[in-house]
Parts: structure tokens; sequence; C-alpha cells
């Protein structure tokens, strides 16, 4: 039987959700979409989030919200999956790719600073396999929080957070992502941008008890959530934290056997020489690994971006492979994963 990378834990409470959403016959932005916004404000602990299609779609709106535009420049981590630079780009401004730390793969503090420039107008720190990514700066912090989801109480004095809930996040939406912010001017523009700018959504609208006029307040986007994946949504929300403590389980679980000290609960990543054998190896034995991620400054669609060499990064993307590790897997899956690697490990 096959181990796979990840699959998400769906039970009968979201089948049975969806079905009860269904039978409502509002199936676009509406009334689930509201409450889970609420909801997810509140176990995060921020003051508003706003539901969006992708976590890739949460960080270019931040971007906007900001103003980022051509001649500005945002320094991310070239260690991250492209969504965090492609959306620099996509606003006009050019990211700059800065090393990680060694320790958790998160963005290095020493390589940030000498990246900073007058034309520095943000930075996108990522939270690399759910270990926090700590930045110190007065410059405007928007987290690429796709691999976290902290609980009330972290602290939110960023711009803004971006959460993912595509299909091999902690929790899943199936598509989907999250903005959150504590501020209502930053709130209010999220809202109408993620559909046409706006002044009026289409639940309001035909609410009987709304107007049903509305205006187009700015050039908007198509970026909203569907009250379906909202109502797979509240129930993932529901069950996260049975899910991190599995998750915690099978991380503890692989440190023991792999004689590792890893901490994030989303991605679990070893280093590995001859990563193409290891994939074949693995594969052979029907173990679903992969990698993450590789050294975007060093890509095809980025090398016009960056000069620069980055060492750390260069080195990990060059050996990372990621291993099973979801809110499924079972304890005799991990073992055999775990004795699978030790005995390549062994051989090499």
């Amino acid at each position: 039987m096959s181990i796979f990378l990840s699959t998400p834990n769906i039970s009968k409470r979201e089948i049975n959700a969806i079905l009860k959403t269904i039978k409502k016959g509002w199936f676009s932005m509406g009334p689930q979409t509201r409450y889970f916004e609420e909801e997810f404000a509140t176990y995060v602990g921020a003051r508003y989030a706003i539901a969006v299609n992708s976590c890739t779609s949460a960080l270019f709106l931040s971007l906007k919200a900001l103003g980022i535009g051509s001649g500005d420049e945002v320094i991310v981590p070239s260690f991250t999956f492209a969504a965090t630079a492609n959306v620099v780009v996509h606003c006009g401004a050019k990211p700059v790719f800065v090393d990680i730390s060694p320790d958790d793969y998160t963005m290095d503090q020493k390589s940030f600073e000498k990246a900073i420039t007058k034309k520095t107008k943000a930075v996108i720190p990522v939270h690399y396999a759910g270990n926090r990514a700590h930045i110190e700066t007065n410059i405007p912090i928007i987290e690429d929080s796709a691999h976290l989801i902290p609980k009330a109480g972290d602290n939110i004095s960023t711009y803004t957070r971006c959460y993912s809930f595509y299909t091999t996040k902690n929790i899943t939406t199936i598509d989907g992502g999250m903005v959150t912010t504590n501020s209502s001017q930053v709130n209010e523009w999220l809202r109408k941008a993620r559909l046409h700018g706006l002044s009026s959504d289409a639940w309001k609208r035909y609410d009987l008890k709304s107007r049903w006029v509305y205006g187009v307040e700015f050039s908007g986007y198509k970026m909203n959530m569907t009250d379906l994946a909202s109502t797979i949504g509240r129930v993932q929300l529901k069950r996260l934290e049975k899910f991190e403590v599995k998750r915690r389980k099978v991380v503890s679980l692989y440190n023991k056997l792999l004689g590792l000290n890893n901490k994030g609960t989303h991605l679990y990543p070893i280093l590995v020489e001859n990563r193409e054998k290891f994939f074949e190896y693995m594969k052979k034995n029907h173990i679903g690994c992969s990698f993450h991620f590789p050294a975007l400054h060093m890509e095809p669609a980025f090398r016009y971006y960056s000069k620069r060499t980055l060492p750390v990064t260069e080195y990990v993307a060059q050996r990372v492979a990621t291993l099973p590790l979801d809110a499924v897997i079972t304890k005799g899956d991990v073992t055999k994963v775990a004795t699978l690697i030790n005995k390549f490990l062994k051989r090499q």
C-alpha cells in the first residue's frame, strides 16, 4: 500500500456540512464565508480576517494595499514557493532574494538587513514548514503563513498575515486562503478589492433587507472565497487542534527514528545527498516524497532579478526532501518511512 506525501483529513462532518449549504441554495461568497472569517479571526487573535481564493491572492492583495508598484523592491527568501516572488513581479515591483538560516530554513536576519535599499517597501518572511520566521524591522511586514496557523496570543503587529487552505495544508478548504490584519482601513480595502472593487457583494445585494444597487469604487479583482469552500473551512478549523496534536506526534516520532530535531508541523524536511536516487528508491517502495523548495534566485523566471550568491539556500535546495506528514498517517507508516530512509542513508 502506498503512503502519500499528504492526505487531507475529510470526515462526515465536512460532507454533511456541505450538503446543508447546498440545500440552502447559496454557493458563492455569503453567510458561511462571513462566519468562517469571524471564527478564523478569533482563533488567530486578529481583528479582521478576509477570505480569498488562495494564499497567492492574499499576498498579492496585501502588496496592492500597500501601494507596491513599479520601481519598488520587496525582500523575499529565495527558499520558498514561487508564489511568494510571483506576486511581487505581478505588482510590477522587484523581488530581492535573501538567504535563510541553517537552523530552521526561515529568512536570515543579517541577509535581510544587507538587502535593504531606499527602494525597499516591504518584506515577506515565510514560516517555512511551520517554523516561525522572526524578522526585526520597521519596514512593513507581510507574513507568508501558508505553513503556519498560530493560535491567538501570537503577535499580529505585522501589516498582514496570509494563510493557505490548499489541499495539502494543515486545514483545507480544497483551495483557498485568508488575510488577517488589525487595520480597519486595510480590512475595508481588501474586502472590496477581492471582488472587483464593488461597494457591496452579491449576497448582501440579494438579501431582501438590503439595497440591490452597488457602485464600483475602484478596479478590483476576482479573488473571493465561495461559501462551499468556507463551509469546509469552518469544520476544519474546529478540528485543527486535534490535527496539530497528531502532526506533533508524527514529527516527534520522525525525530526519534531519524535522529533529527525538526519542530514545524506542516513539512518534515531532511537533507540527502544523491537526491534523485533517493526519490527513485522511495518511489519504488511506494512512498510519496517531494522537495520544498528550489532556490528561486537560480530559476529561469527570476534570474533577471538576482545576481547574489545565497550559500545556505543553494546548499539546502539541492538536498532537501520532504517526507509524508499529515493528520492521517499512522505510527506504522512513519516507522516504515524512517526505516527505509535509514537503510538508504546507510548504503550511501
